[in-house]
């Protein structure tokens, strides 16, 4: 079911599409978004029915409020800083891939954006912003 994943990549028409699909956590990137996300960047990449990717958000108050903190304090607090240490060097080589993408990568922001949200926007080729746009 495409409601339960937190983020939805697929094919619409000519355009690769991101649906960060975390409502309730403000779309915080976990480390299974920011994987997804890359997978489905490598997979377009050199598909000739993707001539852009565009990235929205489900929810209504933000875009993406940041990686996953809650996530990232309950794997520092159990002793997983491997796992913590996957998120930010995997999250900081998407933000590269993200700036150094060769198709258009089209952000639609509108709320909260904040951190990893910053990051897979902002790095983008094109990014429009909504009337409750808020950067932080």
């Amino acid at each position: 079911m495409t409601q339960d994943r937190e983020i939805i990549c697929e094919i619409r028409g000519a355009a690769g599409v991101v649906v960060l699909n975390r409502p309730k956590a403000l779309n915080a990137l976990s480390l299974g978004m920011v994987r997804e996300l890359a997978r489905a960047l490598d997979a377009w990449e050199n598909d000739p029915q993707v001539t852009r990717v565009v990235v929205v958000s489900t929810s209504e108050k933000a875009f993406s409020a940041g990686g996953d903190i809650r996530w990232l304090h309950d794997c520092g607090k159990a002793g997983r800083h491997d796992e913590m240490l996957a998120f930010w060097g995997e999250e900081y080589i998407l933000n590269h891939r993200i700036k150094t993408y060769p198709k258009p990568y089209v952000a639609l922001i509108d709320g909260i954006v904040m951190g990893g949200g910053v990051g897979i926007s902002l790095h983008g080729s094109h990014r429009i912003a909504g009337d409750r746009y808020l950067f932080a």
